[in-house]
């Protein structure tokens, strides 16, 4: 298994500036400040960005489910962009909701540093062997 401790030094993770907050029993917590590199034309957090936070968010939840040889990989998401964001820190948080042997359905909010709920989402993992780089 991946410890969720390694998924955040990842160049992406970098890139983007997300850090874990917490991550034990399937469930997890992930910030990201709000940059102007983030930001789209219209002064918001791209939609992208919070795909991509979302999606982290439940990843951590995720690797904490599986087992020592096993990762895992987005193969669907879903996403409800509620409110835009545009200053300050947003909070990705994500539980997995369903384990199998192949498949891993998880769920996440993204939050505003006020508890404002920005967007919202599920995701499906399927479970694969480690790949050695």
């Amino acid at each position: 298994m991946v410890q969720i401790a390694q998924l955040a030094t990842g160049s992406y993770w970098q890139h983007m500036g997300m850090k874990i907050v917490e991550g034990n029993d399937g469930k997890s917590r992930v910030a990201l400040e709000i940059t102007d590199d983030l930001l789209q034309i219209y002064g918001n957090v791209h939609g992208g960005v919070l795909a991509g936070l979302l999606d982290s968010a439940i990843a951590i939840a995720v690797n904490q489910k599986l087992e020592d040889n096993k990762g895992a990989s987005t193969v669907e998401m879903k996403l409800n962009y509620l409110r835009p964001a545009n200053k300050g820190t947003l909070y990705g948080e994500g539980e997995v909701i369903q384990k199998g042997n192949k498949i891993i359905v998880g769920r996440g909010e993204i939050k505003d540093a006020a508890g404002r709920l920005v967007a919202l989402g599920t995701a499906t993992f399927m479970v694969t062997g480690l790949i050695a780089k």
